[in-house]
């Protein structure tokens, strides 16, 4: 099973990364068309006390976004959910590191991504993040 550092690796022979802390990634994936989406993946401890990769990717400007309508769409995903954190709406997922294998971050990072982006084409009509 997959730690941080095994995450890192993956993600680092994927895709191209844009921005990297101790326990923080920042990358770009493509969706539909010519659009692409910001995904930032940070190790956390969870409530349990065991690590977790927390994915989010940003969806617009607090501002310029119903979150009523947000809220409602967001609520269509199988997981994951929104938030708010430095003035933008974040579409977030967690999963547990050790309990999953690598070839297990691709369909999380796609979830997260391709939700995003749909939710900010369809709030914000844009392609900003």
């Amino acid at each position: 099973m997959a730690g941080w550092d095994d995450l890192v690796s993956f993600v680092r022979v994927r895709y191209e990364i844009m921005r990297q802390a101790d326990d923080e990634l920042w990358f770009n994936l493509p969706t539909t068309g010519e659009r692409t989406q910001i995904v930032a993946v940070r190790q956390v401890t969870g409530e349990d006390d065991h690590p977790w990769a927390q994915i989010t990717s940003p969806v617009g400007r607090v501002e310029d976004i119903d979150l009523g309508r947000m809220l409602a769409l967001a609520g269509e995903s199988v997981a994951g959910g929104a938030i708010v954190s430095g003035g933008l709406v974040l579409f977030r997922h967690s999963i547990p590191l050790g309990d999953t294998a690598l070839n297990g971050f691709d369909r999380p990072f796609r979830l997260v991504v391709d939700v995003a982006d749909r939710l900010e084409h369809e709030l914000t009509g844009a392609d900003e993040h």
